[in-house]
């Protein structure tokens, strides 16, 4: 073989090479499933949980204020220094909430100012590649450049998140109601809503700009309970002009343990 066609048969067989590598590369990535971590912790306490994010392996977290709606009486049961709370939500893969679920855990024990709530939820589909890969965060946790050493951990499917999305000053309606079924606090966060022109005319209601949305974490078994109550008292018709809905949560760590102490206590003393 001359060694001008040695030259053809090397050049095309590298790019033959390089075709059929790059499709399957792209076609077959291997996409880890990410979740959504809600924590909910006293005023001043969101840097030190964004670090615990960070340094588990999330690549960011976002912080907003809120309010807590728990009564006193749940403050002081729980050793909760008081309402005023931020709210941190950090996209992350799953793999990685265990090693953040163990910081959390260690973080709470801390002291009562350090006392919170953190549950996960799953995010289903996420929009662009690069997008994926910044909330996934590639680069390799410490954990993984040690070995693939199994870890062990427990879940706790028995919750459920509800999200309450009613007009400005109709919260106390909406954990009145949640209270009356066997909720125990609730967060609250302001918004601002938009509406559709022809929606609001053909469903005659008006959406106002100035929203609030109060999450509150609930049994299963109360769950349906707590959805009917607060659209019966804060629904579309009424003043409120409230839309409720739940989320599964996938595991939960946090206060709602001890509440969940307290009840059984309490049943056994009836």
């Amino acid at each position: 073989m001359s060694e001008k066609k040695k030259r053809f048969v090397l050049k095309r067989s590298s790019k033959s090479t390089e075709t059929a590598s790059s499709k399957p590369q792209e076609s077959k990535s291997l996409f880890h499933p990410l979740m959504m971590a809600i924590t909910v912790v006293n005023q001043g306490q969101g840097t030190a949980i964004t670090k615990i994010m960070e340094t588990s392996g999330a690549a960011t977290s976002f912080v907003f204020h809120g309010e807590g709606t728990a009564v006193n009486h749940f403050y002081e049961i729980f050793t909760l220094e008081n309402a005023n709370k931020q709210v941190i939500l950090t996209p992350m893969r799953e793999d990685t909430w265990p090693i953040a679920k163990s910081g959390l855990e260690t973080r709470f024990r801390v002291s009562k100012v350090a006392k919170g709530i953190s549950f996960v939820i799953k995010i289903s589909s996420i929009i662009g590649t690069n997008a994926y890969k910044f909330v996934a965060n590639e680069r390799p946790l410490v954990s993984e450049t040690k070995g693939d050493n199994a870890m062990e951990e427990t879940r706790n499917e028995n919750y459920e998140v509800v999200f309450a999305i009613v007009n400005d000053g109709f919260t106390d309606l909406v954990m009145e109601a949640a209270r009356g079924k066997g909720a125990k606090g609730g967060t609250i966060i302001n918004a601002r809503g938009t509406g559709n022109k022809e929606i609001e005319k053909f469903f005659g209601v008006s959406i106002t700009p100035e929203k609030q949305i109060v999450m509150i974490l609930v049994s299963k078994e109360i769950k349906n309970d707590v959805l009917t109550a607060i659209y019966q008292a804060a629904g579309l018709n009424s003043k409120g002009q409230g839309i409720a809905f739940s989320v599964p949560v996938s595991d939960v760590v946090g206060i709602v343990e001890n509440v969940q102490k307290e009840d059984d206590t309490s049943s056994k003393q009836n």
